[in-house]
């Protein structure tokens, strides 16, 4: 096994993570997505990172409706502003390798919310991202 660096796009802004946002910023497909606030200075802090296997909608709406954890009202308690933004693009071979690159995303920014075992694929043995464009 060999490290593996994933080329990864953001959303080309976050969104204010609300339930009439969902409709029309967060991608019906799988994905990797993260809850991000912001300080004074306007620098961001992500609080969470994860993999949505069916789709980033649903995912963000079981936050929303208390059946995924962290819950709404865990995420409000952290900050009053609080926004989602995911992974728009990636040069994965495979769907399974979006636990790598959640996995990165987890060791890079260190989120509160994030406490179980890195996502891992199992197929490099070592995994770096690259934020494009």
């Amino acid at each position: 096994m060999t490290t593996r660096k994933f080329r990864i796009a953001m959303s080309p802004r976050c969104f204010r993570f609300k339930p009439d946002a969902l409709e029309s910023h967060a991608p019906h497909k799988p994905g990797v997505y993260e809850f991000v606030t912001f300080d004074a200075e306007r620098n961001p802090k992500v609080l969470f990172v994860a993999v949505a296997e069916k789709s980033v909608y649903a995912s963000l709406e079981g936050h929303l409706d208390g059946a995924a954890s962290p819950s709404i009202k865990d995420l409000f308690g952290a900050s009053p502003d609080i926004y989602f933004d995911y992974v728009a693009s990636a040069d994965i071979s495979d769907l399974s390798e979006l636990q790598d690159i959640a996995g990165a995303l987890i060791t890079k920014h260190s989120p509160r919310f994030n406490s179980e075992p890195l996502p891992s694929s199992g197929r490099h043995a070592a995994v770096e991202v690259e934020e494009v464009g």
